[in-house]
């Protein structure tokens, strides 16, 4: 089997490749209850074992090939993301101090509503629920219906890694990531 599948130029899978890889492994352990077919089905199997070892590397390089590219393309679309972000944010910003400007200068005005040739201006009031004012009290001395307790997972993890045994809580397993170099 090569590279490419009968002339298509369409490249094997990795599923493809895996299955010829199984295939062949399974060829080679037939050969050895088969001692007279062993040199003609070897060299046959070297064969197809070189090509499917070159048809899997040419994929997995394939593959980390786009992996790279798709990467950078990623990097360099974050990147503007990032610039275009900072940007809007410089302009929110803008917005907001003039948006105070006019607030200040409504309030020192005495002014509702001003009706311009574009647009109509209003001081009002926000809607919504009216701002929560919390004095400064520790949360230890309000009534516990207005607190809750939180786990403490810095300390959890701290005592796991020590090598205490917790009823409650275990460390588990890292999980595995491909690097590409």
């Amino acid at each position: 089997m090569t590279i490419y599948d009968m002339g298509t130029n369409k490249m094997n899978t990795l599923i493809e490749i895996s299955r010829d890889l199984i295939d062949l492994e399974q060829q080679l352990e037939d050969l050895i209850d088969n001692p007279e077919a062993q040199d003609e089905a070897i060299a046959r199997y070297l064969e197809s074992f070189n090509s499917t070892i070159a048809d899997r590397d040419q994929k997995l390089d394939n593959y980390a090939g786009l992996i790279q590219e798709l990467q950078a393309r990623a990097d360099v679309r974050k990147a503007e993301s990032d610039r275009l972000s900072n940007r809007s944010q410089i302009d929110e910003n803008k917005v907001k101090a003039l948006k105070s400007n006019l607030k200040k200068f409504f309030e020192a005005h005495k002014l509702k509503t001003v009706e311009t040739d574009r647009y109509r201006l209003t001081l009002a009031k926000n809607g919504g629920k009216a701002p929560m004012i919390l004095d400064d009290v520790p949360a230890s001395e309000l009534p516990e219906q207005f607190t809750y307790r939180e786990i403490d997972r810095v300390a959890v993890r701290q005592a796991l890694d020590k090598g205490e045994v917790l009823d409650f809580a275990r460390l588990g397993d890292r999980g595995q990531s491909l690097r590409i170099k």
